[in-house]
């Protein structure tokens, strides 16, 4: 036990174990009464996520890129925790968009009339949880940080505690996260049970064939179904997406925020780290199941979409429509047999989900700024006149819309290009087809906003200012947003290079 806990091995967790003590600081300083702490609170905390980025950052530099990018990987604690190229470039996206949801949060709380101490505690809390699931080695520190970032989701979703709506959402989301975490659970114990093993990379060589092979194969694959039906759920995706229209209209909107991508891709990185390393051997077993959802989270995010005059719940099903999109690159890992082809799916998914954070986080910062007095400002209608009234953050709207509806020279486009191109190549142009008919459906409902904003006439003429943290998000995202539109080819070398320690793709 005390080789478990050895300096060198508590190395690997310093990051994560930085950021939850401050968060316990937090905690403690929200608790003085002190009237200045509605502005320190915010403050300490983009202090520790930034401190904590750039220790995420420091490790290409400590130890290597060779060694980060090794299909070997640096271990600790048995094998549960892996850091390597793929598990950094999650934390970093996890980091990111931590500090745009802390930026875009101070003055919705002032409006609210919300305590922040509690509130920016948990946002780091679940941070950590993230980072945690992004490094996992095996199914049990899956379950504990997929826990530790889902407790402090469902706090977060009903912090509004006066607001009937944010109680009603965060009552839903615990209760069918109870039932995918019970799920979970009992998917894991029958592999464990036909394996001997939780570990990811020793199910991967070899246990998963021998358990097929055996007389437990239908328990093996029965395993698998139940743990896919549990990541179904906490990325959203069809059938399993019932929690997510009242969650993101009734949680804080930075919470929906950060809820739409951190919680997604935090999903997302156990998704492919399990049926990547894990279940690779066996892609044509889970490719079928993975295509059911695929296709049913497309079709109906983008009709059900269609029907909303409530923004937030609008991209709530935008995003159900996106996990459908982003595992298009998961089912071609499954079912090509060429490393390349693979390499190219992975490689499409971490790209697709970085892009979607930022332009998400953008559109939900311009729904925040909307936020004044009585106005929720998360109605459609709310839009009215934007251009007129705020040409900057309308302008940026505009951008983020069209981002997400895929049009060239945006940071979408790239995503969706790169997600399409990985089911042609591995021979499922047909599910590529099913997802350009779908973006061509979503073009109406973005466009509603686009007309709203620049086509009709103002509600009331009260000038909208955002303030100074949700400029700068703003500005950040709308950035990256023409930026890797324009020229992706950064981002396309850092999202191919992350990926090279998940080889040798299960085969």
């Amino acid at each position: 036990m005390n080789a478990i806990f050895e300096p060198a091995q508590l190395r690997l967790i310093a990051p994560e174990l930085v950021l939850a003590l401050s968060a316990f600081l937090i905690l403690g300083l929200s608790a003085v009464r002190v009237s200045a702490r509605a502005v320190w609170l915010p403050a300490l905390s983009l202090l520790a996520l930034g401190m904590t980025l750039l220790a995420v950052l420091a490790w290409p530099v400590t130890l290597g890129l060779d060694v980060l990018r090794s299909p070997t990987p640096i271990s600790g604690f048995n094998g549960m925790f892996i850091l390597d190229g793929f598990s950094i470039f999650f934390k970093v996206l996890f980091l990111i968009s931590a500090i745009l949801t802390v930026m875009i949060s101070g003055r919705y709380l002032d409006e609210e009339r919300s305590h922040s101490g509690e509130y920016y505690a948990l946002v780091l809390f679940a941070v950590v949880g993230a980072m945690f699931m992004a490094s996992a080695g095996d199914f049990v520190t899956i379950f504990v940080a997929l826990e530790t970032m889902a407790l402090s989701f469902y706090i977060l979703v009903g912090y509004l505690k006066a607001n009937r709506k944010s109680n009603e959402a965060a009552l839903k989301y615990f209760l069918l996260g109870s039932f995918s975490t019970g799920i979970f659970l009992y998917g894991v114990s029958l592999i464990y049970g036909t394996t001997s093993t939780t570990n990811l990379g020793l199910i991967g060589n070899g246990r998963a064939q021998a358990a097929l092979a055996s007389g437990q194969g239908s328990l093996f694959l029965l395993g698998v179904i139940l743990v896919t039906v549990a990541l179904g759920f906490k990325i959203s995706a069809f059938p399993f997406h019932m929690w997510a229209p009242d969650a993101y209209e009734g949680a804080p909107t930075p919470i929906t925020a950060f809820l739409s991508t951190a919680s997604k891709a935090a999903g997302f990185v156990v998704l492919v780290r399990v049926f990547a390393v894990s279940f690779g051997p066996i892609g044509d077993r889970w490719t079928l199941l993975l295509m059911i959802l695929a296709v049913g989270s497309m079709t109906l995010g983008n009709v059900a979409a269609i029907l909303q005059d409530n923004v937030k719940r609008m991209l709530a099903y935008s995003s159900i429509a996106h996990a459908g999109y982003a595992l298009m690159g998961l089912i071609a890992v499954g079912h090509s047999s060429s490393i390349e082809t693979r390499e190219w799916g992975v490689q499409s998914v971490i790209l697709y989900l970085f892009i979607y954070s930022f332009v998400n986080l953008g559109a939900f910062a311009l729904v925040t700024m909307l936020r004044r007095g009585e106005v929720v400002g998360d109605r459609v209608a709310d839009f009215a006149g934007l251009a007129r009234r705020a040409p900057l953050p309308a302008f940026a709207m505009l951008v983020f819309m069209l981002s997400l509806a895929g049009i060239p020279a945006t940071a979408g486009f790239v995503g969706k290009y790169y997600l399409f191109g990985a089911a042609v190549r591995a021979d499922i142009t047909w599910l590529a087809v099913v997802a350009v008919l779908n973006s061509a459906v979503s073009l109406y409902y973005y466009a509603r906003i686009v007309v709203m904003m620049y086509m009709r006439d103002p509600e009331d003429e009260a000038r909208i200012v955002p303030s100074f943290g949700q400029r700068v998000a703003i500005a950040l995202c709308i950035v990256f947003t023409i930026a890797v539109g324009v020229y992706p080819e950064p981002i396309l070398q850092f999202a191919h290079k992350s990926i090279l320690s998940l080889a040798p793709w299960g085969v």
